[in-house]
């Protein structure tokens, strides 16, 4: 099992997200190291709620892992839903 498997698992990831690239900051003194998980959705996936238009880049603080603070990056999709309006896909990370 490799590092990103692992991510997904722990932020119980599924189709279509996956973990993209992780970068890890060793801490420095007196600052605390830094994780950066960037994710990201297959490519031509069709979300049920309508097809995608655009994407948005966000960013989302997590717990801190260890001594690391955390942060989730991910490339969300914007879907043009059947009544022709545009909606952020609800990511299983964020809260509501």
């Amino acid at each position: 099992m490799n590092s990103n498997q692992i991510f997904e698992m722990a932020l119980g990831l599924e189709k279509p997200w996956h973990v993209k690239e992780i970068i890890m900051t060793k801490p420095e003194a007196g600052h605390h190291g830094q994780i950066d998980i960037y994710l990201d959705f297959e490519k031509g996936f069709k979300f049920p709620n309508g097809k995608t238009h655009d994407t948005v880049e966000r960013t989302w603080q997590h717990l801190n892992f260890f001594q690391h603070k955390c942060f989730l990056h991910a490339r969300v999709p914007r879907v043009q839903t059947a009544d022709g309006k545009t909606e952020t896909v609800k990511v299983p990370w964020a809260r509501p």
